[in-house]
């Protein structure tokens, strides 16, 4: 639960709302989290790959 504190308390989640709730409220927050993660990780990927593809038109070239 110190997981969800940790996550949840800057985005305006206080570690006591999280503690009074039930346990499938505490799932919910969960798998908000970690679809929140993942899309943190798709956005980097693509950032980190939109900045190593070559420019369109380049050949080298400078």
């Amino acid at each position: 639960m110190l997981d969800l504190c940790a996550f949840y308390a800057p985005r305006g989640i206080a570690p006591e709302e999280i503690r009074r709730m039930s346990l499938s409220d505490r799932a919910v927050l969960r798998v908000g989290r970690s679809r929140w993660y993942e899309e943190m990780r798709l956005l980097t990927a693509a950032g980190v790959s939109t900045a190593f593809a070559p420019e369109e038109g380049s050949r080298g070239e400078e």
